[in-house]
């Protein structure tokens, strides 16, 4: 199964925090494909998850989410990108709970599970008999390290492609 790289900016880091970016990213014909939607705060998510730090660090206005498309549009359309996908995430707890929160604007019973980049890396680049293979490990991580955090959701989950297309290109 061909992972998808996802990853949410969100309101904040509080336990009831709103997502408000989606990414998602993944390896076509030997490329990084990346698409994001900033989402709009559903009426019942509070204004008091909303943090002025998440503004800054995004670098997302509070107003812009305003003009963004619904929460279950944007629900839906990811569930359309990820079916079919393993889907991972390099903060698997967080990303879980916003993509939950997410889905559940559009009613979406849904199935899909956010996997952690770290175990799905290992496990795709170890060797038949269960050894790691270090020069791809290393191939991914240190394509990782040279890589900047943004904190814009899709950048954030193409890195992980890259990284990802890195230990395949070996």
């Amino acid at each position: 199964m061909e992972p998808a790289f996802i990853d949410f900016e969100a309101s904040s880091l509080k336990p009831k925090s709103w997502p408000i970016e989606v990414g998602i990213a993944w390896v076509n014909n030997g490329r990084v494909a990346v698409e994001a939607q900033l989402i709009r705060p559903e009426p019942s998510w509070s204004i008091d998850d909303w943090h002025p730090a998440s503004e800054k660090v995004h670098r997302i206005p509070r107003g812009a989410l305003n003009e963004a498309e619904t929460a279950g549009n944007v629900a839906m359309w990811l569930r359309g990108k990820l079916q079919g996908k393993r889907v991972v995430s390099d903060a698997p707890e967080f990303d879980q709970r916003w993509l939950d929160r997410l889905m559940k604007t559009a009613c979406e019973q849904h199935e899909i599970r956010i996997d952690d980049f770290d175990r799905v890396v290992w496990w795709a680049f170890s060797e038949m008999d269960g050894q790691i293979a270090p020069g791809r490990l290393h191939d991914v991580y240190s394509h990782l390290a040279n890589e900047t955090t943004i904190h814009r959701a899709g950048e954030d989950a193409a890195k992980l492609a890259r990284a990802w297309l890195a230990g395949i290109m070996g």
